[in-house]
């Protein structure tokens, strides 16, 4: 067996690539090893070289002239301190210092440590608020320039150790690449003697036989894998003739194969094309049918749009040329017939009246509803083909979705439309309509205390409703700014933003807009509100805060409910804040119901007003799984 092996080609090769990838293994081996002990040895000696620099910064500091501040002082020493005890205890440091006790870096680092805590860090710490004369500052500098000495010596050390290291691996990799240049000497040898040359034989061959030539026989025939294919290379010479017919009805048979896919995947293309460009119409339709009759061979083809219960209907699109072609394929007055003759599923009918060809019907699927029903009419004599049925089911699919996707976009804007529409009677309501009922009530006191010609009373009256006018009117001039305002497909960021713009514009120097919720996050209701909310508290703060600044914050809290705050640096709150009829504190305790949250109106903790609004997005509230109508919502 051991002879065998040795005649093998693959057995040869590999044990040179294996000699090779262990050479390469090795070398790697010892550069990780290597590399992984030295990485980090510069920032270590950077930070080693820090001990000096904070050393003599704290030693600098302690040179206080008469008069100079002493808390500067201290405070200079503690920073040069914390910065030498920082860098000394780091993992950067000390992890490079080597482990063993008796090491030369290791004796020195400790000793640095040692001198520091018992000498040095006292020193320093005693010569804050002192005053120092040149004698007692020239023997502090002795200490500190010796103890400089000592972190010089230790960083040296350091630099030694990685120096060796870094020439460890220098001696290795350089062993490493002579050795795997020996070993891709005597490679290259043997490929150029035992694989070079047959390989160049073999090719002679190959391209006489592409020529035609089958006479080409392959002289190396030994032992080994190219002498074995070379034998095998001379037998195929015989049988290639005989194998020339069968290979050339085979590609007959894959080309006819081919056309039918490149046709198939045509019509694919063309229809997918036509149905997903994003404006259907009939045209579209018709476009789909009359590519599908010419690729597949069919006759004239019908789409005929259905009700939900399948009974009525009506013609969507067909393929006729003239403008009022019918053709044969819609000869039942219940369209409920087509529908059931199919099964629900693809079905080759029985022949029409007028072309004598069989009618083709496959439904058009919405889940379990029919949405449509596709007809095409098979010429006599054409039996329809595997993948002919697949094709047309694939379309049929296509056609399903297309129509489907249009059914759910008019619905989407329907209901769009209706939400819209529900949301401004809500907002005229929440408004509007309460002011001019409050002005309702105050006509009919003007009234009655205009009969009982009571002065006061009819004055008082009077102001109430002059104030409320003035309110109503303010309200609808916000109301219709918020509509103009609106929050459209930018989101409600866009709205905030323009708010807080309108706002600043209108006085308030500056407000301070952090919105941490992306759009999409809250519903279309729970927008509007909160827009409301935050407008009429700036608006506040503009009208009675006497504030400069205000901040407007919204974002999530931990247990997931909505945080909205608006926080001024005004006067604070009035005593009569609180009082139930304070219209806009109304307006906002009102929108906070409607959302289930809680509305809390206080000091800011450092001065000023905080409205802070909390409530959990209806979202959250709903249980996985249930999607609710737009409709349901609005509602």
């Amino acid at each position: 067996m051991i002879g065998g092996m040795d005649r093998s080609l693959l057995w040869r090769i590999g044990f040179a690539l294996s000699l090779i990838a262990a050479m390469a293994l090795l070398g790697i081996t010892s550069s990780v090893v290597i590399a992984e002990k030295v990485r980090g040895a510069a920032t270590a000696i950077n930070h080693a070289g820090t001990l000096r620099y904070s050393t003599y910064d704290a030693s600098t500091a302690m040179l206080r002239p008469p008069g100079a501040d002493s808390e500067a002082q201290r405070r200079e020493i503690e920073r040069a301190v914390d910065r030498f005890e920082k860098h000394y205890s780091g993992h950067h440091l000390s992890r490079m210092v080597p482990a063993s006790a008796s090491h030369p870096a290791r004796l020195a680092y400790e000793e640095i440590g040692g001198i520091w805590e018992a000498d040095v860090r006292p020193m320093l710490l005693s010569a804050i608020g002192r005053t120092l004369d040149a004698g007692a500052y020239a023997q502090m500098r002795e200490v500190i320039d010796d103890f400089v000495q000592r972190v010089d010596r230790m960083v040296f050390l350091l630099e030694q150790r990685t120096e060796a290291q870094v020439q460890v691996l220098r001696i290795a990799q350089g062993t490493g690449l002579l050795l795997t240049l020996l070993i891709i000497f005597f490679t290259v040898w043997f490929l150029r003697r035992d694989v070079v040359h047959p390989l160049q034989d073999l090719l002679a061959g190959a391209q006489a036989m592409r020529t035609g030539d089958f006479s080409r026989r392959i002289r190396h025939t030994g032992d080994d894998e190219l002498g074995q294919l070379g034998g095998a290379f001379n037998l195929m010479a015989q049988d290639l003739s005989r194998s020339y017919d069968e290979l050339e009805q085979r590609v007959q048979d894959k080309t006819r194969a081919l056309e039918h896919s490149n046709r198939a995947l045509e019509l694919m293309y063309r229809s997918l094309s036509h149905l997903h460009d994003g404006t259907l119409s009939r045209a579209n339709y018709t476009e789909t049918l009359r590519e599908m009759e010419k690729l597949l061979g069919f006759g004239s083809g019908s789409l005929c749009l259905l009700e939900s219960d399948g009974r009525k209907g009506f013609r969507l699109a067909d393929s006729g040329h003239e403008p009022g072609f019918i053709g044969p394929l819609c000869q039942r007055h219940s369209c409920a017939d087509c529908v059931g003759m199919t099964h629900g599923k693809l079905h080759l009918g029985a022949k029409s009246k007028e072309a004598g060809g069989r009618i083709l019907s496959i439904p058009l699927f919405d889940g379990a509803e029919v949405l449509a029903l596709l007809q095409m009419e098979v010429p006599n004599g054409v039996a329809p083909e595997p993948w002919q049925w697949q094709l047309v089911e694939a379309i049929a699919r296509h056609l399903g979705i297309a129509i489907a996707s249009q059914r759910r976009a008019i619905q989407s804007r329907r209901l769009a439309l209706l939400e819209e529409r529900t949301a401004i009677a809500r907002e005229l309501h929440d408004s509007l309509a309460q002011a001019l009922s409050y002005l309702k009530i105050q006509v009919t006191r003007v009234h009655a205390a205009s009969t009982s010609k009571d002065t006061a009373e009819v004055d008082a009256a009077l102001r109430e409703l002059r104030d409320g006018l003035n309110a109503a009117y303010r309200q609808l001039r916000e109301l219709l700014t918020t509509f103009r305002i609106g929050i459209d497909a930018a989101g409600l960021s866009s709205a905030l933003e323009e708010t807080v713009a309108g706002i600043t514009a209108r006085g308030l120097q500056y407000v301070e807009l952090d919105n941490k919720l992306a759009d999409g996050e809250l519903g279309v209701n729970e927008e509007v509100h909160v827009l409301h909310i935050i407008r009429e508290a700036l608006c506040n703060v503009q009208r009675h805060a006497h504030a400069t600044r205000a901040r407007v914050t919204l974002d999530w809290t931990p247990d997931q409910r909505v945080c909205v705050a608006i926080v001024d640096n005004g006067i604070g709150l009035p005593g009569e804040t609180g009082k139930a009829d304070h219209y806009g504190l109304s307006i906002m305790l009102e929108r906070a119901a409607q959302l289930n949250g809680d509305l809390d109106i206080g000091a800011a903790p450092e001065g000023g007003t905080q409205v802070r609004l909390l409530f959990r997005p209806v979202a959250l509230t709903e249980p996985k799984g249930d999607v609710r109508p737009i409709a349901e919502e609005v509602s």
